[in-house]
């Protein structure tokens, strides 16, 4: 399905030809997120995400890009993780040359003009007030916070406004310096692509300077002898809730159980999870289970919006399915559905060009190198029952669990009370 080169400047290309299409994806990933920050410039990642697009040599502001993409009916974006960071363009397959043009200038030769950058703080300021006014969204940095503490891993990807404002030019610079290196990086292609691809690529990518590496410092584990809950006061109409655990890093074989528990757990309209809290109860319009990695460690995680008059109801409800998938047995039927839920979702989402440049090339930023689906789908297969009860045996202590609620609730007594039950 794909093809992987390594450029003659340690650059790794990746293209995934769908001649059927008329459209291309052109996504460039970096190893780069804001767990290699500091204190100082927490938030930088994402502050260079914004920076990239505001001018280079060859497309000196925003308004020649944004002019020269919207001419061509093409869409771009890009996002800021914890370790990986990525730009795309979304375009015709005719305009594949200038979707690389534009992206390579972008990275090799930003400007990073410094009355952009001041004029730009204003915009990320906005963009972190904007969130932490979505609850559905803030909920899961608090949680991260609860999980991780104060730790790379538990800061916010946006950072704070003071170290938003606080960020030079110098800073930028130095930051790029450290981590846009061709070897730190990958450049996909997905759709109808030209035969001469890797040709292509190295017109527009071989100039990318070499720069240094540097390592996050390791997520540093915390022994968890007792629950932990955080209450973030909001006046709301509903309650945000997130009850997790910390899950399994990206080279640990329990992930693929972990991900086939959150499909009988939280997946879909026949799940544990919706039927009792949802269908049975109506104590919530969305609730669901799902799994995540790191590097070095993760996240096993229930999300619910509930009425704020039954969020008691909905959390004792939430935490007697879990103590019910511990000592009941599973179904055949129940492994099976959520094994070909697993499937199904990605049979679906790898019709699209843009989730399958995202997928490998945030994968091979992050791994160095590319589990196909069809490797991880066959892990899936091999997932037992007697896998799936005894993870949930493991996962679902009390002593492990984190609860994160937004609503306007001033104490957490009596959440700490129902998960010390």
């Amino acid at each position: 399905m794909h093809k992987i080169v390594t450029l003659k400047n340690g650059l790794t290309l990746i293209t995934v030809d769908m001649p059927h299409l008329d459209s291309v994806t052109t996504l460039v990933a970096a190893g780069a997120g804001s767990r290699y920050e500091t204190k100082k410039i927490s938030g930088i990642s994402h502050f260079l995400e914004h920076m990239f697009f505001k001018g280079s040599l060859k497309f000196p502001t925003t308004e020649i890009i944004a002019t020269l993409v919207d001419g061509i009916g093409a869409v771009n974006n890009a996002a800021t993780d914890k370790e990986v960071t990525y730009f795309w363009i979304k375009s015709s397959a005719k305009h594949i040359n200038l979707s690389s043009d534009i992206l390579s200038s972008m990275i090799k030769e930003s400007l990073f003009v410094k009355e952009e950058i001041e004029r730009e703080k204003g915009v990320i300021v906005e963009e972190l007030r904007m969130y932490r006014d979505n609850p559905t969204r803030y909920v899961w940095e608090l949680y991260e916070r609860l999980q991780y503490g104060d730790q790379p891993l538990g800061w916010d990807i946006g950072g704070e406004e003071r170290t938003v404002t606080a960020i030079t030019r110098e800073d930028i610079v130095s930051y790029v310096d450290s981590l846009y290196s061709p070897s730190n990086m990958a450049l996909v292609y997905v759709g109808k692509l030209p035969k001469n691809i890797e040709e292509m690529a190295n017109e527009y990518f071989s100039e990318l300077p070499q720069r240094s590496e540097y390592n996050f410092k390791p997520y540093k584990r915390i022994k968890q002898l007792k629950p932990k809950v955080n209450v973030f006061y909001k006046v709301t109409d509903q309650a945000n809730l997130i009850l997790g655990v910390e899950g399994f890093s990206r080279c640990d074989s329990r992930r693929y159980v972990a991900k086939v528990l959150a499909g009988i757990l939280g997946k879909g309209m026949s799940s544990r999870l919706f039927i009792q809290v949802r269908e049975r109860r109506g104590l919530a319009y969305h609730i669901s289970a799902q799994h995540s990695s790191y590097k070095d460690t993760g996240t096993f995680t229930i999300y619910a919006g509930l009425k704020l008059e039954k969020i008691y109801e909905g959390l004792e409800v939430i935490l007697a399915e879990l103590k019910d998938l511990v000592s009941a047995k599973i179904t055949d039927e129940e492994l099976q559905k959520a094994k070909e839920m697993i499937r199904g979702q990605i049979a679906l989402r790898s019709e699209s060009t843009n989730f399958l440049a995202e997928y490998f090339g945030t994968i091979f930023a992050l791994d160095r190198r590319v589990e196909t689906f069809e490797d991880a789908l066959r892990k899936i297969d091999k997932v037992t029952k007697e896998d799936v009860q005894n993870l949930a045996l493991e996962l679902f202590a009390k002593n492990r669990y984190n609860l994160q609620i937004i609503g306007s609730f001033k104490s957490k007594d009596k959440f700490e009370a129902i998960l010390n039950k």
